[in-house]
């Protein structure tokens, strides 16, 4: 997987190795968001702290109710450039077991260019953070379009472990980006912090400046827009 780059904004088809979570980047097709890659003042706001909202139901210990709905603590950060996603989204996360590293170390590490972020590149360093705790990130395919394992494996990250996951998402679907980024099959990544089963929504926070921040859309909205063969770092334990 790639995703964001600088000007424009790049898709990239992923193929999965048989038996191997491994997937190898196939030829990009190149597209240019409509606002500009350098945002006016106004137009690109500075990281600041999302709300905060305390949790609604405590988690079961051992996972074996997981809450109904619950929001994790997140201070949001905003991609330090166009094709920082991947660092940005994996920075938050990784704030989420109480890890601190900056985006421009975790793209320094993840080998970042300006077309993107390679999957196979992101996991093992964002791994070398959390193995370490005991947790571990892998790359499951099986939320694509299934809204009900969606779900699932997001309430067990946040609402069991208390952990931020990344998704790997199509940029221009995203609901609040309709009409603002040209081209299909964008690559994106942004995380889930929050949820509520009985509502059927996923809270997310998107870095990318111009249109991004906290946003809640349904499971079912966002599973159809994830991208195939490696749509999550999913975490558990190990």
């Amino acid at each position: 997987m790639k995703k964001c780059k600088t000007g424009t904004s790049i898709a990239l088809t992923v193929a999965a190795t048989v038996g191997a979570l491994q997937f190898t980047a196939l030829t990009p097709a190149y597209a240019s968001p409509t606002t500009p890659a350098t945002p006016t003042p106004s137009a690109t706001p500075t990281p600041s702290a999302s709300p905060t909202p305390s949790p609604t139901t405590s988690a079961t210990p051992k996972g074996l109710f997981t809450p109904a709905r619950y929001t994790l603590p997140l201070r949001g950060q905003r991609q330090a450039t166009n094709y920082y996603c991947v660092p940005a989204s994996s920075s938050m996360s990784l704030s989420s077991f109480g890890v601190n590293v900056s985006q421009s170390t975790l793209a320094r590490k993840m080998k970042t260019t300006r077309t993107g972020t390679s999957g196979v590149n992101a996991v093992p360093v964002i791994n070398s953070y959390v193995k370490p705790r005991g947790y571990q990130y892998t790359i499951p395919t099986d939320a694509d379009g299934n809204p009900a394992m969606l779900m699932k494996r997001v309430s067990q990250n946040i609402g069991d472990l208390k952990k931020a996951p990344v998704l790997a998402v199509w940029m221009e679907q995203l609901p609040w980006n309709k009409g603002k980024v040209r081209g299909t099959k964008v690559g994106h990544a942004i995380i889930a912090y929050g949820y509520d089963k009985l509502k059927n929504t996923i809270t997310v926070y998107d870095p990318w400046k111009p249109t991004g921040g906290t946003h809640t859309l349904s499971a079912s909205t966002l599973a159809g827009i994830l991208q195939p063969g490696g749509n999550m770092y999913y975490i558990s334990k190990l």
